[in-house]
């Protein structure tokens, strides 16, 4: 009788878990677009930065509900976002240059560490459902924004770093701080420019990103100095290498999964 309630207990125990897992993944995807098309769909102005910050927020509250199997990792990604969170807002609220280009690093941390997470997951798994691939394009997207955030750090770091259009608000802004820039001084050179423009630059290199990633290569926008062709040249070969990786990946993992299915209703 114990032993029949006990198991009944971990019974239901294992599927109120797998209740709480399920849709996580399709949820951080949706997240992830949302934060991906703030910098488009919503108007300019000082809304569209607290837009941007509060959908990177979400996203890294899916990002840890979706590695929250494992107590190690869960808080590692709480070690990563936390800060990152509250120093991306003093460097926002109070012009704190350097407080917001740490953000940009820790960002790019927990972006990296949970696109890598997720990767192995979907690596790991042998039945190929509807999880598995918002997974596979969650990774996708954190790559993207994994570099937004590079580029971000690189062009207020160094002025000058991208070549952006005339056309472009960030072009007149950069052409000001590459005439202003002083590399021992992190709190100046022109930083309330870039505050006032964060939408464009959010947005613009954002755009960047996703364009490299794919390969798209409209030249519209370029790397100019060493570091950011390097960093450029790495973004595109990881999204190839990427793509080639996971559909050889999923490929496989549907192919046995048919085989298997066909040999099971073979009549013998």
């Amino acid at each position: 009788m114990n032993a029949d309630a006990s198991g009944e207990s971990v019974s239901r125990a294992r599927r109120i878990a797998s209740a709480a897992a399920a849709g996580r993944f399709s949820l951080l995807f949706w997240l992830l677009v949302a934060a991906i098309a703030a910098p488009v769909v919503i108007p300019d102005g000082p809304i569209v930065r607290l837009a941007i910050a509060g959908a990177l927020f979400f996203v890294m509250l899916a990002g840890l509900r979706a590695i929250s199997n494992h107590r190690g990792e869960l808080i590692a990604g709480v070690i990563l976002s936390v800060p990152a969170v509250v120093l991306n807002t003093l460097g926002i609220g109070l012009n704190v240059k350097v407080a917001y280009i740490v953000s940009l690093f820790l960002y790019l941390l927990f972006f990296g560490y949970l696109a890598f997470l997720l990767l192995l997951h979907t690596l790991r798994q042998h039945d190929v459902d509807a999880e598995t691939i918002y997974a596979a394009v969650d990774v996708y997207l954190l790559f993207g924004l994994f570099w937004t955030m590079a580029y971000y750090a690189i062009a207020l770091m160094s002025p000058g770093s991208f070549h952006f259009p005339e056309s472009d608000p960030l072009g007149g802004i950069q052409a000001e701080r590459v005439a202003d820039y002083d590399p021992g001084d992190l709190e100046v050179a022109g930083y309330a420019d870039w505050r006032e423009a964060h939408q464009d630059a959010s947005g613009t290199l954002m755009y960047y990103s996703f364009v490299t990633l794919t390969t798209l290569g409209y030249g519209d926008i370029y790397p100019v100095n060493d570091t950011a062709r390097i960093v450029a040249m790495l973004e595109a070969m990881l999204g190839q290498l990427y793509l080639v990786i996971l559909v050889a990946r999923l490929v496989g993992l549907y192919t046995s999964q048919e085989q298997e299915r066909r040999r099971k209703a073979t009549p013998t």
